[in-house]
């Protein structure tokens, strides 16, 4: 929270940062010189105040020793009084006995007195005289002058310092800002301006004000400028280039898409069109069947060898081809109606609901005669039930093009194998997927079968799109993922991950 605060305070313009720099070395420097000056004062003053005690000592040891031992008072007096001053507060003489012989100035504790709280008593033994000891003298001394001697000195000094200071900083921030950061400003305006033009035309050098360090930095500026300008230009003309090839691409693979597209609806027409042989090719069996059952039975009328046993059996004939007729209409029908859905499906892209394993069951369904030509067997596990709104269109491309892209990658020539499809729910999504045990995706190119154009039967049939345009579709109106594993000579697994609801393109 702290350094929060001290960073919302902290100056962002490098001209503040700058004078910030200036006043913290200026408080420094008078800190330091405050510090200085008041150590160096003190012991000056102390070393003033021992002068004045040793030169107190030598005034006064023999005078008052003389009149002591001669008992002048008068002149003893006069030489305590003397010596009186901002310091000496009082002086009082006391001779061996204790007893008080002459004092002057402030009364002191030795004689009934008190000194102040900043005060001292000291005391100076007298000199013998012809061997005798007369006493000593007792002086209250105060060194409140010489402090407050100090404590002026002190003040003025940082007087003395805080007006250089300011005045240091003051030139600091006008030089500084005269000289550097209003040419900077000039400029960054100049800059500003030159970013605001559209070409390399319209760019104008900037101007050199001075045969400096900043005009040097303008210089390279402009070459710079020019430069940029000279690459702006032919990044234009690349970029105009690489619009038009990349409209042309765009172009040539929508193209592709939709023959990929026509590709997949051709191999259901044709799947159906297989399947549909089956039931026509029963169908005008039966119908020849018929006539000549028919034949036979108006030549029993006609030459009245009829029987009720001959017409039971005429009868049991036509109902049974009948039954096979039918039985082979509905197939066709079936396969119809399955083709209209599923060609409505490929062409167009409508969001609807659907049974996912019935819609991937009518998928396979049209491809099973491609499969049905190899030695691949195709199997399914769906799991019924599973309730989609999403599009078939896509979901049945995607798994005609995994289902056709492992049948031809998967397996060489002749190889047989297994195309294994399988659809679950896998919590809130449908997971399908398509494995084949064939010879697997070689490990470099993994990450490459999703890139268009990319296939590895160039010149056999292959387009190398029908993976890339799984991809898309996956990952665009189905809005869901699909993933590769391939273990080589062991299988290859494409597992999709679709959700039961697809994402509304129209939706806004």
């Amino acid at each position: 929270m702290h350094l929060t605060a001290f960073t919302r305070l902290r100056p962002r313009s490098a001209k503040a940062k700058l004078a910030l720099i200036a006043l913290l070395a200026s408080a420094l420097l008078m800190g330091g010189f405050g510090v200085g000056s008041y150590l160096m004062t003190e012991q000056r003053l102390r070393a003033q105040r021992d002068a004045t005690w040793s030169q107190l000592q030598r005034h006064l040891a023999q005078p008052v020793s003389q009149s002591l031992w001669n008992f002048d008072i008068p002149s003893l007096n006069a030489a305590l009084s003397a010596e009186l001053s901002g310091s000496v507060l009082g002086m009082a003489v006391v001779d061996d006995a204790g007893k008080i012989i002459a004092q002057t100035g402030l009364a002191l504790p030795v004689a009934g007195g008190a000194l102040p709280a900043d005060a001292e008593l000291l005391t100076m033994d007298l000199p013998k005289v012809e061997g005798n000891h007369l006493g000593s003298v007792h002086i209250g001394w105060s060194d409140s002058s010489i402090r407050q001697a100090l404590a002026t000195t002190v003040w003025l000094a940082l007087a003395q310092l805080v007006g250089v200071g300011l005045i240091f900083l003051a030139v600091v921030w006008v030089g500084v800002d005269q000289f550097i950061f209003k040419r900077v400003r000039r400029l960054q305006q100049a800059l500003d301006d030159a970013i605001r033009r559209d070409g390399a035309s319209d760019m104008v050098a900037l101007p050199v004000t001075a045969d400096d360090e900043f005009g040097a930095i303008t210089r390279s500026i402009n070459a710079m400028t020019t430069r940029l300008g000279d690459e702006l230009e032919a990044g234009k003309e690349a970029e105009e280039e690489a619009r038009a090839a990349l409209s042309n691409m765009q172009s040539a693979q929508e193209g592709l898409v939709q023959a990929e597209k026509m590709a997949s609806l051709g191999r259901l027409v044709a799947g159906v069109a297989h399947e549909l042989n089956t039931p026509i090719g029963n169908i005008m069996m039966v119908a020849s069947t018929q006539q000549e059952v028919a034949r036979q039975l108006e030549e029993a009328v006609a030459t009245g060898a009829l029987t009720r046993s001959a017409l039971s059996a005429f009868a049991g004939r036509i109902d049974e081809g009948a039954e096979l007729m039918l039985n082979s209409s509905r197939r066709a029908a079936e396969l119809i109606q399955n083709f209209k859905q599923v060609a409505v499906d490929q062409t167009t892209d409508q969001l609807r609901d659907f049974d996912l394993a019935q819609q991937i069951a009518e998928m396979l369904s049209v491809i099973a005669h491609i499969l049905a030509k190899t030695p691949i067997k195709l199997v399914q596990h769906l799991e019924t039930g599973i309730a989609m709104h999403s599009y078939p269109g896509p979901l049945g491309q995607v798994i005609t093009n995994l289902v056709m892209n492992a049948a031809k990658h998967g397996f060489n020539d002749a190889q047989p194998g297994t195309i294994t499809v399988t659809c679950a729910r896998d919590g809130q999504r449908a997971c399908i997927t398509v494995v084949d045990d064939g010879v697997g995706i070689p490990p470099e190119n993994v990450g490459k079968i999703f890139d268009p154009f990319f296939t590895t039967k160039l010149g056999q049939g292959g387009t190398g799109l029908g993976l890339h345009i799984s991809h898309n579709m996956v990952y665009g109106p189905l809005g869901g993922r699909i993933t590769v594993h391939s273990a080589p000579a062991v299988a290859t697994r494409f597992t999709l991950h679709l959700p039961f609801n697809a994402p509304d393109a129209n939706r806004a």
